[in-house]
C-alpha cells in the first residue's frame, strides 16, 4: 500500500469515527428528558467537537437527524429489509416486512419517538420522515402486486385501501401504541400479522 494511500484510509476511518460519535452523541441528547435544549451546539459539545464540524458533515438540523435515522437503522438491523424481497411467496414477504420493522421500531422507540415528534413541528425534519414513510409504503405496494398475482386478486378499488391499511399497521405510531409500556416487539407483531391478512383478503388456512 502507498503511504498516499493509507494515509487517505486513515482519514476515513477518523472521519468515520467522528461522524459516529456525533450521532451518538446525538441520539444521548435525544433521550435527555429535557430534549428541548437539542441544538447543533450542544450536540457539538457532547461529542467534543466544534459546531463547524457538526455543519460540515450535516449541513443542517435536518440533516443531522436524517443521518441519525440512517445510523439508528443501521442498528436495528433494517438491512435485513432486503431479503424480504428475495422470496418469492407475498404471505412469507408480508410476515418478514411485519417482523422487520417490529425489529427497528424496538431497536430504539423512545429516539424514534422523539424523532417523529420533531418531524411534527419542524417541516424540514418532516419532510425527510415522509419520504421515508413513502419508502416503506412503495415496499408494502410491491407485496400487493405480488399477492396479486398470486392468489386471487383484489379489485383495482381495493389495492389502494389495502396499501393505506398495511402502511398504517406497519407505521412507528401503530407499533408504538399497540406495545404501550408491557408488550414486546413479537407480541406486537403477532396482533397486527392477522390484521394485515385481513387487509388484503388473506385468510390462513386453519391447521387441525
Amino acid at each position: 500500500m502507498s503511504p498516499r494511500a493509507y494515509k487517505m484510509e486513515h482519514r476515513e476511518a477518523v472521519t468515520d469515527k467522528t461522524r459516529d460519535r456525533i450521532l451518538d452523541a446525538a441520539r444521548k441528547l435525544l433521550l435527555a428528558e429535557d430534549f428541548s435544549q437539542f441544538t447543533m451546539e450542544s450536540v457539538a459539545r457532547a461529542a467534543d467537537v466544534s459546531r463547524l464540524t457538526i455543519y460540515y458533515q450535516f449541513k443542517s438540523k435536518a440533516g443531522l437527524l436524517e443521518a441519525l435515522y440512517d445510523y439508528l437503522a443501521r442498528r436495528g438491523q433494517m438491512h435485513k429489509l432486503a431479503e424480504v424481497f428475495r422470496h418469492y411467496d407475498p404471505i412469507h414477504m408480508l410476515h418478514e416486512f411485519i417482523a422487520t420493522f417490529a425489529r427497528f421500531w424496538s431497536s430504539e422507540r423512545e429516539v424514534i419517538r422523539r424523532l417523529h415528534g420533531m418531524g411534527a413541528i419542524d417541516s424540514d425534519i418532516g419532510e425527510g420522515l415522509r419520504a421515508r414513510n413513502e419508502r416503506r409504503r412503495n415496499g408494502l405496494r410491491v407485496i400487493v402486486e405480488r399477492y396479486c398475482e398470486i392468489y386471487p386478486p383484489l379489485i383495482p378499488a381495493q389495492e389502494p385501501v389495502a396499501i393505506d391499511m398495511l402502511h398504517m399497521l406497519t407505521s412507528f405510531e401503530t407499533f408504538d401504541a399497540l406495545a404501550g409500556s408491557a408488550r414486546g416487539r413479537e407480541e406486537v407483531a403477532e396482533i397486527i400479522r392477522p390484521l394485515a391478512y385481513r387487509a388484503i383478503g388473506f385468510i390462513p388456512k386453519q391447521i387441525s
